[in-house]
């Protein structure tokens, strides 16, 4: 069984984050499954490139979830969907009813209540998006401490979750001819939870005891400014690239010795699986999403505890030998279990699923 879905997400390509890298793969990977992707995104869709979103709060990913309410039946009369995919999570979209006209499959990529607990400036985004995943005939979690939030805090039958990776393209992310001489390296959207102020601290701290250490920023969020003028005061020993392409992403990763993850939250941890691809090691915060990675390539510290952090950074780089170590069985790991190849058929058995428990209803 085939057909056409909409991929509804609100990062897109170029992405911003994990979610719109998700959704390129998703876009490339599932035409080989039989299925064609519409994505209907905050940049691209049947009301244009770029559509005009009004800013009613502070989050992004939010508006766009509000403008989307009143258009999504517009996009459901011009692509005529199968199957409506969204791209659910902090940072995705929340659905206020069920799309019309086809079923839908919701991926959690982690949950607020994962990401920020109980807060109560939070909570009212956790109830809607518990409200979104019960709409949907199945949801695909990212990880396993997703999906258990999805069913402990969530309350969706186990039945109705299944736990598939994001894929990773092992062709674009593979080892460099040789080690790297120079940096450290942090990717991701930069904003606090993600940890950029502990990365350029940890950079501070180890720069005078390896005088030849440098270090490469990738990503843009509001802490850009920050991370351009720690740029400007280190003797251009740190680089902040900004928004990069797939192709300069992965040269980076070939270029770094070490993957600092100081993140408060992952739902799966893509840039630290990004990294194990290209044969590069990973230190890491011990925190759902990516404790769930399984320790093939990483060394995982107590979130928040600096010392640790710097700890396990000076020695990785100390000790040539274990980095090409940790670096080896991470690309090992990756090539099982996180390759399209491996999770393409998972995501297309879901979606055959759906779509025959859907034709079996309507007959």
């Amino acid at each position: 069984m085939s057909g056409r879905v909409a991929l509804l997400s609100f990062d897109d390509v170029p992405p911003i984050g994990g979610q719109g890298r998700y959704v390129g793969f998703l876009e490339r990977e599932m035409p080989e499954e039989g299925f064609g992707m519409e994505v209907l995104s905050a940049r691209r869709g049947p009301w244009g490139p770029g559509p005009r979103i009004p800013r009613r709060t502070r989050r992004e990913p939010l508006d766009f979830s509000l403008w989307l309410r009143h258009h999504v039946a517009q996009a459901a009369a011009a692509v005529r969907p199968d199957l409506w995919h969204a791209l659910g999570g902090p940072g995705g979209v929340l659905l206020f009813r069920h799309p019309p006209g086809a079923p839908l499959v919701y991926t959690a990529n982690h949950t607020y209540r994962t990401a920020h607990g109980r807060r109560l400036a939070t909570r009212p985004l956790g109830t809607i998006e518990a409200r979104g995943y019960r709409f949907a005939e199945h949801v695909i979690a990212v990880s396993p401490s997703t999906a258990h939030s999805l069913v402990a805090d969530y309350d969706l039958p186990a039945e109705q979750v299944s736990v598939i990776p994001v894929g990773i393209d092992t062709d674009r992310f593979h080892p460099g001819p040789e080690e790297a001489e120079g940096s450290l390296l942090f990717v991701g959207r930069l904003v606090p939870i993600k940890g950029l102020p502990t990365f350029l601290d940890l950079f501070r701290t180890l720069g005078s005891e390896f005088p030849g250490l440098r270090a490469e920023v990738c990503g843009d969020g509001p802490l850009l400014g920050a991370a351009e003028a720690e740029a400007a005061a280190s003797g251009n020993r740190l680089a902040v690239r900004g928004r990069v392409s797939d192709e300069e992403l992965a040269a980076a990763y070939r270029r770094a010795r070490l993957l600092v993850v100081p993140s408060r939250f992952e739902g799966l941890g893509l840039v630290a699986l990004e990294a194990m691809a290209s044969g590069v090691p990973v230190v890491a915060s011990d925190v759902p999403g990516l404790t769930d990675l399984g320790g093939e390539g990483t060394v995982l510290v107590p979130p928040g505890d600096a010392g640790a952090l710097a700890e396990a950074v000076r020695g990785l780089l100390a000790d040539p030998g274990r980095r090409r170590e940790l670096g080896q069985r991470g690309r090992a790991h990756v090539l099982r279990e996180y390759s399209w190849a491996a999770v393409r058929p998972r995501v297309a058995e879901v979606y055959r699923s759906v779509l025959g428990s859907s034709a079996s209803q309507a007959s």
